[in-house]
């Protein structure tokens, strides 16, 4: 089946800034579209700043990403067994989509957010009925549907990437002990494509802000979040992890064994041994290749996932703090 470009992408201008000024478009029209609903009872209360901030967050962030992965397809290139046409074809995936793939993701997006709707509301006779009934009550639901719709395709395609990078590094990638920065780009798409997820938690105490804490509104939207998370971090890395591993244990083995030929089954080592510098350098090699990690990562990359990591409790925790100094004033 054909596919086209995400339609996600396509809202997304590619000359410079263009993604800054897809987000503060998105943001400029957003936000007085669902504060219209936004001054009623707050019980009904359309978190507005929310809906608009996720949205224009997602798109231009996914954009991004979709970027970023392609750079690092490109610098795999010379690691990869993968002929011209096969290449490009891998790298077409990262930004395309089919139209039943793409149904698929908004179609289950828009039962996603309504069902979320119907269980905050009690009912989907309730959700109806809101909807019809209030102007903050169809806000709420447009939001939420569209927040779904709009995060399921960026998840799905997400996923779909890191699958794809986890394939290559588990079929067609060649990989070297001593020479295991050549892999970093799969550690830079695992750590990249969380990032979109991250961030969109952090927006998520913007709920309970505006509208009250209410765990229904913001936890299915969190697991939805988080499990994928989990998920997408992982599987760019685990093959090349366990291919690592398994060469690793490989050499280690055939190292000792030379050593132990040269030891010829003694405990002891005769410093007049003309095998004494072979010996040396069997040990020397030994100590390096077990320093060796097997997971594709460097101090920058591992300093940039604590970063992110970070910033969702601090987030949850200023949203607390903030609320309970205004429950106070009040």
């Amino acid at each position: 089946m054909a596919s086209r470009k995400i339609w996600l992408l396509r809202l997304v201008p590619t000359f410079p800034f263009g993604r800054l000024l897809t987000g503060i478009l998105l943001l400029s029209l957003l936000l007085p579209l669902f504060y219209l609903g936004a001054e009623e009872e707050p019980a009904d209360s359309t978190p507005a700043l929310f809906f608009s901030l996720i949205i224009a967050y997602i798109i231009p962030v996914f954009s991004l990403i979709t970027a970023t992965s392609e750079e690092a397809l490109d610098e795999l290139r010379p690691l990869l067994d993968l002929d011209d046409i096969a290449f490009e074809e891998a790298r077409a995936r990262l930004d395309s989509a089919s139209l039943r793939q793409t149904g698929l993701c908004l179609g289950i997006g828009a039962l996603s957010g309504f069902a979320h709707m119907s269980l905050i509301r009690g009912s989907v006779t309730g959700t109806i009925l809101e909807m019809s009934s209030s102007l903050a009550g169809f806000l709420s639901t447009l939001g939420t549907v569209l927040v779904w719709m709009i995060m399921t395709t960026v998840i799905t395609m997400l996923i779909k990437q890191t699958i794809l990078f986890g394939h290559l590094g588990a079929n067609h990638v060649r990989i070297s002990l001593l020479n295991t920065r050549k892999l970093l780009p799969f550690a830079r798409v695992s750590i990249i494509s969380s990032l979109a997820l991250i961030g969109s938690l952090a927006l998520f105490p913007l709920i309970g802000i505006e509208s009250g804490q209410n765990l229904l509104e913001s936890v299915p939207g969190a697991v939805a979040i988080l499990v994928p998370l989990l998920i997408m971090f992982i599987i760019p890395i685990w093959p090349i992890h366990r291919r690592l591993g398994a060469l690793k244990e490989q050499e280690m083995k055939a190292v000792n064994n030379k050593i132990e030929a040269c030891l010829d089954g003694q405990d002891t080592v005769d410093l007049e041994d003309p095998k004494l510098r072979q010996l040396t350098l069997l040990l020397n090699y030994r100590r390096e290749i077990n320093r060796i990690s097997t997971w594709p990562f460097d101090m920058g990359n591992l300093t940039r996932l604590v970063l992110y990591l970070i910033i969702v409790p601090l987030t949850w925790a200023g949203a607390a703090l903030i609320e309970n100094l205004v429950d106070y004033l009040l």
